[in-house]
């Protein structure tokens, strides 16, 4: 009986332990909210990639939205501090890029961006990391304010 206490007692911090060092879970989306500002938070998306294989193009996550004509959103990102890999997010409509986190003529990286809808469509996030890298991040989508 008393190795079976021993045990779980031992489990349970093993499982403390884990978690207080991982920031790969519901946390991670937790510290991203409190990091938008004065919006509002409307979604998140979790994204997990491996690195890339060699001569292979690094892993991409898609998620689709829908966005309203009119509205000013921020889309931030935050990543795991366990992982290497710093998350690009890019928003797409059909086929034309509409805002990045990641600037590639200046190679810079930004933890946000805002945007505001002109038009009323299913919208396309596309996240990956930088040199392929494997990560773990977290994207928010948020209500800045409504344009008239």
């Amino acid at each position: 009986m008393m190795s079976k206490i021993k045990f779980l007692i031992l489990a349970l911090l093993m499982a403390y332990k884990f978690d207080a060092f991982s920031q790969c879970n519901d946390e991670l989306i937790n510290i991203c909210a409190l990091d938008i500002g004065e919006a509002t938070y409307l979604k998140e998306f979790k994204v997990r990639l491996k690195k890339a294989k060699k001569g292979k193009p690094a892993p991409v996550a898609r998620f689709s939205v829908v966005l309203n004509k009119g509205t000013h959103y921020r889309f931030t990102t935050c990543n795991a501090k366990e992982y290497d890999g710093e998350v690009i997010l890019q928003l797409y409509d059909a086929d034309r890029l509409l805002g990045s986190t990641y600037n590639v003529q200046t190679g810079k990286m930004y933890k946000a961006f805002d945007f505001i809808c002109r038009k009323s469509a299913v919208y396309h996030l596309f996240f990956s990391y930088k040199e392929g890298k494997e990560g773990c991040s977290v994207g928010i989508l948020s209500f800045v304010n409504k344009e008239d």
